[in-house]
């Protein structure tokens, strides 16, 4: 027996010892829940080996605590995650990203200049870098082209080195602050002198899977880029290429994962009830009570308690009397008013929602026996299962910023109360829903729903004929006035993309890139 759960399990899956390896090396990356489920399933295929039990149990508090959490940031499915952009940054990345750079820009003079130069290629390299104080040392195999005429009008020593690289068919490298060096613009001149390197750029641990796929794969794209890796576990990216093509990758990241705008939404609930009672009228006696007062069989001799007066009639052993009781004449007043506000506020990001609950927990039976536990012997009854209902107020809220003086909300308010009636016990739930998008001004108050109810009772009570008498009769009426509003006021707590002033750099085309001064 023992041999053929050996070969079931070896034909239906991974053994105990593989499942225990691969649970130590999900611990060793920080995957606690992973690395649990991995313990417990080694457990499970072998329950005599007490390692793998006590692992299980070791990590069980955490992964209880994790549960839902560790892969709730990834929002794909694993078949729609790029696998060639996500990967692991190794040490000998790191090492290389710690190189250091040349420099970002010369130090050219400041100031514009005019040019009318015309010679060699070599000849005007020279002038111009004299012109803003630089130095220029050209390549071994770098052939200077006759008759050249160059002509610019206000350039800066940005604009007059681009020019010049166009002009003479050449680019920069930059060696120094003050000296660069010139070599004929071919793709193996490029790829020789071209200056390349490798910077790790961290990102926020909030950010998801899916927010950084779309993000480094559109940079990777728009730049192609030679070498782009995001690191979802150390919540950073790799970039390796030419100098000039990290430059704007790092400019693009920081704007496309710059933080997005927080509402701040207050949410106020105010509900005022009003009720009031007038009784007034005069109380007249309904029931009169008939005694006998000699001590006959059949008869009545007990006097109540409530009556002190009678009515007689006949003598003797005949006498017999009626009770008869005081009427009341009564009026009365009661008033009562009471208010009750509700004020508190959320926070969400721009296109997140938020919930807000006010209210109890109340557990609803959802599976239970119901059936008859009479009979000869022990009945077994199940265990009834419950499912605790969210009651009171459920509001759910997703703001969409537009600039600094709008905002659009998206609401969704759901009232839920317990029914008058049940069912084997359990309660209906009265359930009250409004969806609803408002764009109102930031600071500026909108309503999300108000409910007014109203009650007017009257009664009367007295004698059938004597009613239409209002003083011969006793009168109550009762109101009732309720009526609850519940607004909403957004505000923002930070600037939104659409007010962070924009940049813009010069790229060149897809064959001849920029040189980085």
């Amino acid at each position: 027996m023992g041999a053929l759960c050996a070969c079931v399990l070896a034909w239906g899956g991974p053994t105990p010892e593989q499942l225990f390896k691969d649970a130590q090396k999900a611990e060793r990356a920080g995957q606690t829940v992973r690395a649990y489920l991995l313990y417990a399933e080694a457990a499970a295929a072998d329950p005599t080996n007490i390692t793998y039990w006590e692992r299980a149990q070791a990590l069980r508090p955490m992964a209880s605590l994790l549960k839902g959490t560790e892969q709730a940031s990834s929002e794909l499915p694993p078949d729609k995650i790029d696998k060639t952009l996500f990967g692991t940054i190794t040490p000998d990345d790191f090492e290389q990203s710690r190189r250091p750079l040349p420099p970002p820009e010369l130090k050219a003079a400041p100031g514009r200049q005019d040019f009318d130069l015309k010679g060699d290629s070599k000849t005007l390299w020279e002038k111009v870098a004299q012109a803003y104080h630089l130095m220029v040392v050209f390549d071994s195999d770098f052939r200077p082209v006759n008759n050249i005429r160059f002509r610019l009008t206000g350039a800066d020593y940005r604009e007059a080195l681009r020019a010049l690289e166009a002009a003479t068919n050449s680019f920069v490298t930059t060696v120094s602050e003050r000296l660069m060096f010139i070599a004929t613009d071919t793709t193996a001149k490029r790829t020789e002198f071209e200056s390349t390197t490798t910077v790790v750029i961290p990102f926020r641990e909030s950010t998801t899977v899916q927010e950084a796929q779309e993000v480094f794969a559109g940079v990777r794209g728009v730049l192609d880029m030679r070498k782009l890796m995001v690191d979802s576990q150390r919540h950073a990216v790799l970039i390796h290429d030419h100098i000039t093509k990290v430059r704007l990758a790092e400019m693009l990241i920081l704007d496309l994962m710059r933080p997005r705008p927080e509402v701040a939404v207050e949410v106020e609930i105010l509900t005022v009830d009003k009720s009031s009672t007038i009784g007034y009228g005069l109380t007249l006696p309904t029931a009169f009570p008939l005694v006998a007062f000699p001590n006959r069989n059949n008869l009545l001799t007990t006097i109540p308690s409530s009556v002190s007066s009678f009515l007689t009639f006949g003598g003797g052993a005949s006498l017999i009397g009626i009770g008869l009781t005081s009427a009341t004449l009564f009026a009365n007043v009661a008033k009562s008013s009471a208010t009750s506000l509700l004020r508190t506020e959320v926070v969400a990001l721009d296109g997140q929602p938020t919930t807000l609950h006010v209210g109890d927990k109340y557990p609803i039976i959802t599976n239970g026996y119901f059936g008859s536990t009479t009979g000869s012997g022990q009945v077994f009854t199940p265990p009834p299962t419950f499912n605790f209902e969210d009651l009171g107020l459920v509001l759910k809220v997703t703001p969409h910023v537009h600039g600094l003086d709008e905002v659009s909300l998206d609401v969704d308010a759901e009232f839920k109360l317990l029914g008058s009636t049940a069912v084997n016990g359990i309660p209906v739930i009265s359930n009250r829903k409004y969806e609803s998008k408002v764009r109102v001004m930031t600071g500026e108050w909108a309503v999300l729903a108000g409910l007014m109810s109203s009650s007017d009772a009257r009664t009367i009570t007295g004698i059938p004929g004597m009613t239409s008498v209002p003083l011969l009769r006793s009168n109550t009426k009762n109101k009732d006035n309720s009526a609850t509003l519940i607004v909403l006021k957004p505000h923002l707590l930070n600037l939104p993309p659409t007010e962070t002033p924009t940049w813009r750099a010069y790229c060149g085309s897809e064959t001849r890139l920029p040189s980085p001064f």
